[in-house]
């Protein structure tokens, strides 16, 4: 779940830092004077908001129930290759599949 939240927030990341430096590219000349005077300020803020993003989409993920989704698939295909599943058509095509008859 947190390897998802990290993707997420990365790929958001990237798109909004690609949009802003398009669209403030007329500072690009007093870019070292700009970071000489708010470079601390500058990098606090991205990293405040960029633990922000992360820790909201974690919450998003969580609230959505993605944590146990691996978990949950692994137990659904076991029981769907055990035959012990609500769809037992499934179950046969999977066996008749194995066996070498479909």
């Amino acid at each position: 779940m947190a390897r998802i939240a990290f993707g997420l927030s990365i790929s958001i990341a990237g798109a909004a830092i690609w949009l802003a430096l398009d669209e403030f590219r007329y500072l690009a000349p007093y870019r070292d004077s700009l970071f000489k005077s708010r470079g601390f300020a500058l990098v606090t803020y991205v990293a405040a908001l960029s633990f922000d993003l992360f820790a909201f989409l974690y919450w998003i993920c969580r609230r959505l129930g993605l944590g146990d989704a691996g978990r949950k698939l692994r137990r659904l295909e076991g029981e769907v290759r055990r035959g012990a599943t609500f769809d037992k058509e499934l179950a046969e095509r999977l066996r008749e599949q194995k066996e070498g008859r479909a």
